[in-house]
């Protein structure tokens, strides 16, 4: 038997390019995949500048309020809770403690395209403010020792607001600090809701920075709400101060603007 090898080796190339052809069409044929948009590892940082009317707020420095009382201002704290646009959160809770951490609310990875908008509580809500707050993780700002004085151990729950000062309610040219004032709101039915829109994101260093102020002198004197230090100066949220309670509270709502 004689084999036509000429003819066996045609046959096997024809038999290779029609393959090959067959498999590139069926790749020039496949659907492209959707295009997927893949979060970027942003590092988002809120800040909030407490001023007073235009001027920077320094703790332990004078202002003056509005009915001529020298104030200084000693403490300035808040939690901000469920920091999140729509479904997609930012952050579970946040604490600002002037203080310690200053200009600093929370900071956090993120993609900033996911946060043109922000809502939150200003507060803590009451899914958690009634926990005991040994049970929260230890990096929470819920966890005991992080809370440390925001916490009160007399009634369940959180101080939403925290504000302390010194004030000189006599007009008489001497320096005399000897009035307090202390603001420690809380309780759930003090809970304020808080949003920001059209939120404009500033590229700092490795950083996406969205910046908050916050206006003392307004929270004194809103227009439509004052609070006058001499006589209204004192709130544990107790009974009997509800009505300051919620002023406080709403007045703090409307200072805290963008910057």
């Amino acid at each position: 038997m004689v084999y036509n090898f000429v003819n066996l080796g045609m046959n096997v190339f024809l038999k290779l390019f029609l393959l090959s052809f067959s498999s590139l069409l069926l790749i020039a044929c496949k659907p492209e995949e959707p295009e997927v948009h893949t979060p970027s590892s942003d590092l988002l940082r809120i800040t909030v500048q407490p001023t007073f009317g235009s001027e920077t707020l320094f703790l332990d420095s004078i202002y003056q309020t509005p009915e001529g009382y020298d104030v200084k201002f000693k403490e300035i704290k808040f939690y901000m809770e469920d920091i999140r646009n729509g479904l997609n959160l930012l952050k579970d809770v946040a604490l600002f403690d002037y203080r310690l951490r200053g200009d600093t609310l929370m900071q956090s990875p993120g993609d900033k395209d996911y946060y043109e908008d922000i809502q939150a509580n200003l507060g803590v809500g009451p899914t958690l403010n009634h926990n005991d707050p040994v049970g929260f993780n230890p990096m929470s700002w819920l966890y005991i020792s992080n809370s440390n004085d925001m916490h009160w151990d007399w009634n369940p729950g959180y101080i939403f607001v925290k504000i302390e000062a010194k004030v000189d309610t006599i007009q008489d040219g001497i320096s005399l600090f000897d009035h307090n004032v202390i603001f420690h709101v809380g309780k759930d039915e003090n809970l304020k809701s808080l949003s920001f829109d059209n939120i404009n994101w500033v590229n700092i260093g490795d950083e996406h920075v969205f910046s908050l102020k916050l206006d003392l002198l307004h929270f004194l004197d809103t227009g439509s709400s004052s609070i006058d230090l001499k006589i209204e100066h004192t709130s544990h949220t107790s009974t009997g101060q509800e009505v300051l309670s919620d002023k406080i509270m709403t007045n703090f709502k409307e200072s805290l603007t963008l910057f």
